[in-house]
């Protein structure tokens, strides 16, 4: 999913840089935008809710999945045993 398909389900959205926005969070009654969403270059999709909601509780607010903030599987690497 790209940031902009998540931002459709916000309010009171507001670009606030590259890849930055802020909207009121759906996870409390909000009247100043307190959520921070940030699209990294990998497709990523950062959520952050100044007021303290957990990301969990916005993503269920809006029916959405954690998964549905990366666009695919993420490559792990593992380093050298010590």
């Amino acid at each position: 999913m790209t940031a902009a398909a998540v931002l459709t389900k916000l309010e009171g959205v507001r670009e606030t840089g590259v890849g930055r926005w802020i909207a009121r969070c759906p996870a409390h009654e909000d009247r100043s935008p307190s959520l921070s969403v940030r699209e990294l270059d990998d497709g990523r999709i950062l959520l952050h809710d100044f007021a303290g909601c957990e990301t969990a509780a916005v993503l269920d607010a809006i029916r959405l999945s954690m998964s549905d903030l990366f666009e695919g599987p993420l490559a792990h690497r593992i380093g050298p045993a010590h």
